[in-house]
């Protein structure tokens, strides 16, 4: 059997939502009431997209497509079940050939009043902060139906070209003259909500343990990695945490917040996901991590194997188990 259809047949249970899916939420509403609308804000900061798609019609009329997405590997499917129960609203499809699952609010109403009134309230906070915006225009603007009228159309092309990418090249081959809005500025918090934080680590954050070959010395890593124009916002993370260090990296667009520090890791981090959890499958590494930390911290030369054997079942290889 291949690993595509492999990974297919082991989770053909979460590719559908069956019977037996219907009756896990019904009877596991603990997790739903633990879900905390920051947490949510959080993961999205991370993985959500406010998408606008313009594409044009066999008539020559152009059609505008506006959506909420989470777009995340298959094995994360569950959160996204999640955050559907959550919002109430939206659908999850699969693409299992591709691993891929996606969360997806696309009716007009549905946005006006359950997407955007959330994100009005529990403010993402990173620069995607301006897509949301910008987004929530068009978003109104279809909701009057002013995007079937020239006027409309135009706003819209210029909301459309400061979100995300920008004008797709089909649609700036006919209007090369739209200049996009200015974007909006992002205001960061003084303090950072604690469920913010781990809903954010849930979607960009990592648990890593490495093993230095030549010593056999094992170190523990917690990391959070941005777009650098994020970077004031990494840094906040140092005032949260109270540790840790930012690193801008010169060769590409990423920068990272991180700590490598053993004792903040186990007396700070640690402490803080178990008090505010992390809920998607990341979790996992999560209470891998913690486990070879206290083992490292039990005896760190004679537990080395035991550390190592968790090490190996940790993130990208959790999936092929």
């Amino acid at each position: 059997m291949s690993y595509v259809k492999s990974f297919i047949v082991k989770y053909k249970d979460k590719i559908a939502f069956s019977d037996k899916r219907k009756r896990f939420f019904s009877s596991n509403t603990k997790i739903f009431n633990k879900i905390e609308p920051n947490w949510i804000t959080g993961f999205c900061d991370a993985e959500g997209c406010f998408s606008v798609i313009i594409t044009r019609r066999s008539n020559l009329n152009w059609r505008t497509i506006v959506s909420f997405e989470i777009n995340l590997h298959i094995k994360d499917i569950e959160i996204l079940y999640i955050i559907k129960e959550f919002f109430g609203v939206g659908l999850v499809t699969t693409r299992p050939q591709k691993f891929k699952c996606v969360y997806r609010v696309t009716k007009i109403e549905d946005l006006i009043n359950v997407i955007i009134p959330h994100f009005s309230v529990y403010s993402l906070i990173t620069q995607k902060y301006s897509d949301f915006v910008l987004w929530s225009k068009v978003v109104k603007l279809m909701h009057t139906k002013q995007h079937l009228k020239s006027a409309g159309f135009k706003t819209i092309l210029t909301y459309y070209a400061s979100i995300n990418r920008g004008l797709s090249t089909s649609v700036l081959n006919i209007f090369p003259n739209i200049v996009g809005v200015n974007k909006i500025n992002v205001k960061l918090p003084d303090n950072l909500n604690p469920n913010w934080v781990s809903g954010f680590t849930a979607g960009d954050g990592g648990f890593f343990i490495g093993i230095r070959q030549d010593t056999n010395q094992v170190y523990f890593r917690f990391h959070i990695t941005q777009h650098s124009r994020d970077s004031l916002l990494m840094k906040k993370l140092i005032i949260f945490f109270g540790c840790g260090n930012v690193n801008i990296r010169s060769n590409t667009d990423r920068c990272d917040f991180y700590v490598q520090d053993f004792t903040k890791i186990y007396d700070i981090i640690i402490p803080h996901f178990n008090r505010y959890s992390i809920y998607n499958i990341k979790s996992l590494d999560f209470s891998d991590f913690k486990k070879a930390a206290e083992l490292f911290k039990l005896d760190s030369r004679k537990n080395v194997k035991a550390i190592k054997n968790i090490k190996d079942n940790m993130n990208s290889k959790r999936e092929q188990e």
